[in-house]
């Protein structure tokens, strides 16, 4: 299956189409020897190709091309495509005009081709929004082996961590550190929802994404529902009588909380949750480090993160377990350390905690 998206092609001013043309028949020399399939997007484009051009290309079509061509389907179809693929397929070959098929929407892709396998770029499903508001698959296609949100971390990871941090968290992360640093309200702003659900069914369908097409806002708040959707907290509940109990008298009351949480919080993570926890808590450092820039500091941070880590069945004290002391004389409330505040220290002493 070749896949050709019209909303990576180039300023036609800037790259010239017939270098283009070269390079994608050389491609396609791989595959031209055997019976293949051609998905094209059209949708999202800004740029597109003359009719001289596409005659030219077509006649570049050697007879191997053709014959072993089982469908071409255009995904998105507009008056442009429709026009000028008639008109080429009554002029010079109706028999190829059979294999082309008009595709509406991702659904509809989905019950010829298995969608799941097509990297399909950002412009695609901004574009598919305009027809549908989410992508149905087929029932032979709903294999929730690839899901990711909602899933527990022994089958992400291994039961003992041995396959490492999921491929979301990676991609998230590596994402946010690359180009969402200095990004003013970062964890704090909403993105497109639309888009957000899009980003997260292509995941959850095993599909690969490219979060640096997409606003990094996304590559954010993913992070924050991934967490908030783990079946069990990265906190274990354990920890919240410890928390309730942990009074904070001492001086060094810095110091201290510190050492509780090396000692009393963290001995009782699970292998995989540390392993998440130092790399989540590695990110937040970062962005704190930056918060003249993007003004989020460790106690901005801490407010938006830690009510995604915090799960209770009292919603009141859920709230109250994520509430964060802004002084370091107030890490102590009503003589009880809250797991907000827990978050805060962690971000600001990152070094000393891990």
């Amino acid at each position: 299956m070749v896949v050709i998206c019209a909303c990576n092609l180039p300023d036609p001013n800037v790259v010239d189409y017939d270098t283009i043309l070269r390079v994608v028949l050389g491609e396609l020399e791989q595959f031209v020897e055997n019976d293949y399939t051609v998905v094209m997007f059209s949708g999202g484009a800004i740029y597109r190709p003359g009719w001289g051009w596409l005659f030219k290309a077509y006649r570049s079509l050697s007879r191997r091309y053709k014959k072993n061509l089982k469908a071409l389907y255009i995904v998105h179809p507009s008056t442009w495509p429709r026009l000028i693929l008639g008109t080429m397929n009554a002029v010079i070959s109706p028999k190829f005009g059979a294999k082309v098929h008009y595709i509406d929407n991702l659904s509809h892709l989905a019950k010829v081709v298995p969608l799941n396998q097509i990297n399909i770029p950002a412009a695609v499903y901004k574009h598919n929004l305009k027809f549908e508001d989410s992508i149905t698959l087929p029932e032979d296609q709903q294999d929730h082996a690839h899901r990711v949100f909602g899933a527990p971390l022994a089958r992400l990871m291994g039961p003992n961590g041995e396959n490492g941090l999921p491929k979301f968290i990676q991609d998230c992360i590596g994402n946010l550190v690359q180009n969402g640093l200095y990004v003013e309200g970062l964890f704090r702003r909403s993105p497109s929802s639309a888009m957000m659900k899009q980003v997260r069914a292509a995941y959850d369908r095993g599909n690969p994404v490219n979060l640096a097409e997409y606003d990094i806002h996304i590559s954010a708040v993913l992070l924050k529902l991934f967490l908030r959707e783990l079946p069990e907290p990265i906190f274990p509940t354990s920890i919240y009588g410890l928390l309730q109990q942990q009074n904070r008298d001492d001086k060094d009351m810095q110091r201290t909380v510190i050492e509780f949480i090396r000692t009393d919080v963290l001995t009782q993570v699970t292998h995989n949750n540390l392993v998440l926890m130092m790399e989540v808590f590695r990110l937040l450092k970062l962005v704190a480090d930056r918060h003249e820039s993007n003004k989020m500091t460790a106690f901005n941070l801490a407010v938006v993160m830690s009510p995604n880590m915090v799960r209770h069945e009292d919603v009141m004290q859920e709230i109250a377990l994520s509430s964060v002391a802004n002084q370091e004389k107030d890490s102590m409330l009503n003589g009880s350390l809250t797991l907000g505040t827990v978050v805060k220290i962690m971000i600001e002493h990152y070094d000393d905690v891990f």
